[in-house]
C-alpha cells in the first residue's frame, strides 16, 4: 500500500464510526435521489458504490430495490457497511474486484479526488471494465478553477482538477450528459458532479 493510500486508511479508520451518523447533505440527497429515479426507468438492476464509506448512500441504493455492491479502502467502513447487511469488500479503485461488465450503473462520490498521479485515469478505466456498454457512473469530487495538489492537516491527499480537465477524462469512458458544480468557495474550490453513459 503507497503511503498516500496508508494515510487515507489512518484517517477514515479514526473517523468512520462518526462519518456514519453525519447527514449527507441536501445535494446530495437529491443527485442520489435522480440516480435512483434515472437507475429505475432504465431497468438497471446492479449498483457498485467505490468509496462506499460508512453505507450511508450504499443503504438508499440497497432498499431502492437493487443489487448494491460496494468497495473501499478502508476496512472499518466496509465492517460498518456489512453490519448494515451490505454486501461490501475492502479493495482500491484503481484494482476494482470484479468481473468486466458486472454492474449495469456505478455511484463514487468524494472518493477519486484522493487519488495520486494518474490513478484517477486508471480508477475510471476500471469503473468503465465493471459497468456494461449503456450503462451510467455517476462521479462527484472536489474541484477547482486550476488543478492542484495538497494534503491536509489529518494526512489526507487531495488533487483537485478543473470542470475542463475532470470533463476531458470522463469523456474517455463515455459520453458525459450532465455536468454540474456547487459550493463555490473564494479559492476557487467547488463541487464537481457528472453523469456518464458508458461507452
Amino acid at each position: 500500500m503507497s503511503d498516500v493510500a496508508g494515510r487515507l486508511v489512518d484517517y477514515y479508520e479514526r473517523e468512520m464510526a462518526e462519518r456514519a451518523t453525519r447527514p449527507r447533505g441536501e445535494e446530495r440527497e437529491r443527485r442520489l435521489a435522480a440516480f435512483l429515479d434515472t437507475v429505475r426507468r432504465e431497468g438497471f438492476t446492479s449498483v457498485v458504490e467505490v468509496g462506499c464509506g460508512a453505507g450511508r448512500d450504499g443503504v438508499v441504493i440497497a432498499r431502492a430495490g437493487v443489487a448494491y455492491t460496494g468497495l473501499d479502502l478502508t476496512p472499518a467502513a466496509v465492517e460498518l457497511c456489512r453490519g448494515l447487511g451490505l454486501d461490501a469488500h475492502v479493495g482500491r479503485a484503481t484494482e476494482l474486484p470484479f468481473e468486466k461488465d458486472a454492474f449495469d450503473a456505478a455511484w463514487t462520490m468524494s472518493t477519486l479526488m484522493h487519488l495520486p498521479g494518474d490513478e484517477m485515469v486508471t480508477a475510471l478505466a476500471e469503473l468503465r471494465r465493471v459497468v456494461r456498454t449503456g450503462g451510467l457512473i455517476e462521479v462527484g469530487v472536489w474541484g477547482s478553477d486550476t488543478s492542484g495538489e495538497w494534503t491536509d492537516d489529518g494526512g489526507r491527499y487531495f488533487r483537485s482538477r478543473s470542470d475542463d480537465e475532470l470533463r476531458g477524462l470522463l469523456a474517455a469512458v463515455g459520453e458525459v450528459v450532465a455536468f454540474d458544480t456547487w459550493t463555490h468557495f473564494t479559492d476557487g474550490g467547488h463541487y464537481q458532479w457528472a453523469r456518464v453513459v458508458v461507452a
